[in-house]
């Protein structure tokens, strides 16, 4: 637990942090943690870890875990909105939070600080084979749908296969078994170290507490069903199917984690309800720091 606390310091320091920059600056300098993350880091990560991965049926859990959620979520948001009449915008917006979650920036360190190493390939297997494949495809195709615009299948592969964390999974499948000479492995295991405190230091300069005080249901619905509703379902259903290895355990914990920052910025920049998405974002990584540790203290007691 005391990693948590640690992960909870730079979150607040970088937030506090926040208050003292200008916009501009902490634009700038989040930007510049982010591009760090995504094009050296968590490549790193995925280079160090997944070769050391025992394939086996369980390992295909965290994938089969992220896109069965990520449907049942999208149909619970469809149906609630309807029978809700909520408006379009809000629906379109729910449909970039709910059913995706932030599974590298905030599920990487989480998993790593309550479940150790061993933990982190099925953690990238999640992120990389369920979350980022999901947003890359049906995530642009939902942006396409409520903002009148196009998509080809040819942005959404070449989005997918340029995608720097996405090339070095490919690579590391081939990998599978064999390890790094010692003066490539140790440099490529600094990098992958250095993201879980800059992935968090950069989400605290982004965070931005926004409440959108006509929109509570929705905001509620939105936060039950991220952090709590999801999670625990699965945890269900693998407590009925008897799975309780450590990939079924990181996928439970994965399913809670909040909303993902990608979706929420595809969201706004589409226009949709973009207070409301701020809001489901900033204190869904807020929320999280609670109901992470509280998720994790209930599966190891469950399982």
């Amino acid at each position: 637990m005391g990693s948590v606390v640690s992960l909870l310091l730079l979150f607040a320091l970088a937030f506090l942090l926040k208050q003292r920059l200008s916009e501009d600056r902490s634009e700038y300098w989040s930007l510049l943690l982010n591009r760090y993350v995504i094009y050296v880091a968590l490549p790193a990560l995925v280079l160090v870890y997944i070769p050391r991965i025992h394939w086996s049926a369980t390992a295909l859990v965290p994938v089969v875990s992220a896109w069965g959620l990520f449907a049942l979520s999208s149909v619970l948001v469809l149906l609630v909105a309807r029978l809700a009449h909520w408006s379009r915008g809000l629906t379109g917006a729910l449909l970039f939070t709910v059913p995706y979650g932030n599974t590298s920036f905030l599920g990487v360190p989480f998993t790593m600080a309550l479940y150790g190493e061993g933990a982190i390939p099925y953690t990238l297997i999640y992120d990389q084979m369920g979350s980022f494949l999901i947003l890359s495809t049906f995530g642009i195709v939902t942006l396409a749908y409520y903002t009148g615009g196009e998509f080809r299948v040819s942005g959404i592969l070449k989005r997918i296969f340029l995608f720097p964390a996405f090339v070095a999974l490919l690579f590391s499948l081939m990998m599978v078994g064999t390890r790094w000479p010692h003066w490539i492995g140790l440099p490529l295991e600094w990098l992958a170290w250095s993201l879980a405190p800059v992935a968090m230091f950069s989400i605290g300069l982004q965070l931005t507490l926004r409440f959108a005080e006509g929109e509570r249901l929705p905001f509620l619905f939105a936060m039950g069903v991220k952090l709590l509703l999801a999670p625990l379902l699965l945890l269900l259903l693998f407590l009925l199917l008897g799975l309780e290895d450590l990939p079924a355990r990181v996928s439970i914990l994965e399913a809670g984690m909040a909303p993902m920052v990608s979706s929420s910025v595809l969201a706004i920049m589409a226009g949709l309800e973009r207070r409301f998405v701020a809001s489901v974002l900033g204190y869904g990584i807020v929320l999280s720091f609670l109901t992470v540790p509280t998720l994790y203290w209930v599966i190891e007691r469950a399982m």
